[in-house]
Formats: structure tokens, sequence, C-alpha cells
């Protein structure tokens, strides 16, 4: 029953927030708003090739290595005490592993926002 009322409480409450911004958002139409736009990179021209920065990219993969040690942590901490040496052991070469992927990523530079 407790399912239920949640379900309908998120449908009115995600219901009510479409219906309001219907109501009470603008309802002009400008060309702006029709122009493609991502992640703060000017729409390519046509047939104009266009090079732009792959630091995004970079930043995206650090946070995923950084993202999976956390994951990896958790059932670590988990299953620590049924053999505490042995998994203390694996967390020093993981450990390692992170670090020297930080070093790496710091003297390329790509902890450094401005370029």
């Amino acid at each position: 029953m407790e399912i239920l009322i949640s379900f309908v409480f998120v449908l009115l409450i995600s219901l009510s927030m479409f219906f309001a911004g219907k109501i009470f958002g603008p309802k002009g139409d400008a060309p702006d708003k029709r122009e493609p736009f991502e992640c703060g990179v000017e729409p390519l021209q046509k047939g104009v090739p266009k090079n732009f920065s792959i630091h995004y990219f970079r930043i995206a993969l650090l946070f995923l290595i950084f993202d999976l040690e956390l994951a990896f942590l958790i059932p670590w901490a988990l299953v620590f005490r049924e053999n505490p040496g042995f998994y203390f052991l694996i967390m020093i070469i993981f450990q390692a592993f992170i670090i020297l992927a930080l070093v790496y990523a710091w003297k390329k530079g790509d902890l450094q926002w401005e370029r």
C-alpha cells in the first residue's frame, strides 16, 4: 500500500511541475532556442571542422577511476574481517595503481583546468 501511495504522490508532483511550467513558463519562441547547443561548445558550422579540447573527456575518465575506487572500497570493507592481512595487501596494491593514475594525470597536466 505504501508503494502505491508513493507512486501516486510522485506522479502528482511530476504532473503538477509539468503543468506549472506550461502555465507560468515563457511563451515566446526565440530563434536561439532552436539552435543546437551542447556542453558549452558552439555547434559546428556546416562543413567546417572545428577542433575542441579533449580535456573534458580526460576529467570524466579521472572521475570514473576514482568513482570505481569507491565502489571497490565498500565490498572490501565488508570482507576485511575475514582475512585482514590478505585484504590489506590487496588494498595496498589497488591504492598503488590509483596513486599511479593520479600521478600520471598530474604530470600530464590534466588536473589543471585552464591551459
